[in-house]
């Protein structure tokens, strides 16, 4: 589903299930910004729930959790007092242990690798939970089925991998069509960054500035680079920009400030203290400015497709009518950005970027590349295929699930190489 379009409900409401029955659930999401917003977002839903209700506790962990704080996490999980813990890479560290873990959400999940999103299935709990144990036999206990989370992947743009394994069955697919209400789709241009393409996209920020706008500009790198010199950095640009735009107040964002320094620059700039917000893809992810208007991208092939289309998320949040600008520094890059001038739907964009990069490993880690994997179909083209066979396979298993029916396909199959534990 789109960027905004409700996912973060859906998937608290599939841990809310998952709880209900007495197990657990973890969330994990690629930054600490991000888990504190969904963690508070959290405890305001269950706010809501009706007094007289058991509320499920919820915990928070992430890198900068203090020890002390991170050990009582740990052990609540440990022992089942815990019911949904939301955090980052945390979650999946060896010391971190399930009492009876059944719903694994990874959110944004383009920003994990493979290994990393399969860490979830060596997450098994080792006995069942305290909750479920008081209200079952201990015979019924006995036999609770120890078993590997099911595992929640949330995308607005998915990798090309797993768009494979979708499209494979090996992953079920759901889509969140709707766009929230109110929301106007931003208007994409991507422009060739010679001279003439600057000028351009200065006269557009200038007119979008006197009409009341803020803009943010992304940079791929902080610091001027020796061995990168056509790349723009966000930091040597800062007086550059600010000269230009003298009438107008800028700030600057990127991942080496402190905490309490990002937080103020996000400040001045959802007040309005700063209008434009030099940035580096910091800002990709959980930041929401709601009057933010433009959006003007660097040395855009620097990106990938989902990095943009994440990006150009930030702006269009409110009710004014928004722009994003792509400056592309080589003339090759032109034909791969200008999807993104053509669609806002995150999932053809990644049908688009299935088809650009390959489908990767499917079996492995890796997550794109034409693998000389089928000799004669290719996943992206043939598609429809696919998913005939998977239909077809479907129907075999319901009228024999042992394939007893059909001894040469079960002889067949035996020789095959099983699915690859690692991942999605």
């Amino acid at each position: 589903g789109d960027v905004g379009c409700g996912k973060t409900v859906v998937a608290f409401l599939a841990c809310m299930e998952v709880i209900g029955s007495g197990y657990q659930a973890a969330f994990m999401v690629p930054t600490e910004l991000l888990a504190i917003q969904h963690y508070e977002h959290l405890l305001g839903l269950l706010e809501k729930i009706e007094e007289g209700k058991e509320k499920p506790s919820v915990a928070l962990l992430t890198g900068s959790t203090p020890n002390k704080q991170a050990q009582c996490v740990r052990k609540g999980l440990q022992n089942g007092d815990i019911s949904i813990v939301i955090g980052t890479h945390s979650l999946i560290a060896e010391k971190v242990e399930f009492s009876a873990l059944r719903i694994a959400i990874v959110d944004e999940q383009h920003r994990f690798g493979v290994v990393q999103r399969g860490r979830f299935n060596s997450k098994v709990p080792l006995f069942a939970s305290k909750l479920f144990s008081k209200s079952l036999s201990n015979d019924s206990v006995e036999n609770d089925v120890v078993m590997a989370p099911h595992v929640l992947a949330m995308s607005a743009t998915p990798i090309p991998r797993s768009l494979a394994l979708a499209l494979y069955g090996d992953m079920s697919l759901t889509q969140i069509t709707d766009l929230p209400p109110g929301r106007t789709p931003v208007k994409t241009y991507v422009i060739e960054g010679d001279e003439v393409g600057f000028e351009r996209a200065y006269q557009m920020m200038f007119e979008e500035l006197e009409g009341g706008g803020k803009i943010y500009i992304v940079y791929p790198v902080i610091q001027q680079s020796e061995q990168l010199p056509q790349l723009r950095a966000a930091s040597a640009d800062f007086e550059y920009i600010s000269n230009k735009f003298s009438n107008y107040k800028c700030g600057l964002l990127h991942g080496r400030m402190k905490s309490d320094e990002k937080d103020e620059a996000l400040r001045a700039f959802r007040s309005g203290e700063t209008n434009i917000l030099l940035s580096t893809q910091v800002i990709e992810i959980g930041v929401d400015v709601p009057d933010a208007s433009m959006m003007v991208v660097m040395n855009s092939e620097r990106f990938g497709i989902a990095q943009l289309h994440q990006l150009r998320g930030r702006v269009g949040r409110g009710e004014r009518k928004s722009k994003c600008i792509l400056l592309a520094s080589t003339t090759t890059s032109l034909k791969r950005l200008k999807v993104l001038e053509k669609s806002s739907d995150g999932f053809y964009l990644a049908n688009m970027d299935l088809l650009l990069r390959g489908p990767g490993d499917l079996l492995g880690k890796k997550q794109s590349g034409h693998l000389p994997e089928f000799p004669v179909a290719r996943l992206e083209i043939d598609g429809n295929i696919l998913q005939e066979a998977h239909l077809a396979a479907l129907n075999v298993l319901e009228s024999s699930h042992d394939l007893v029916k059909y001894p040469d396909m079960k002889a067949e199959l035996s020789m095959r190489q099983p699915l690859c534990p690692l991942g999605d």
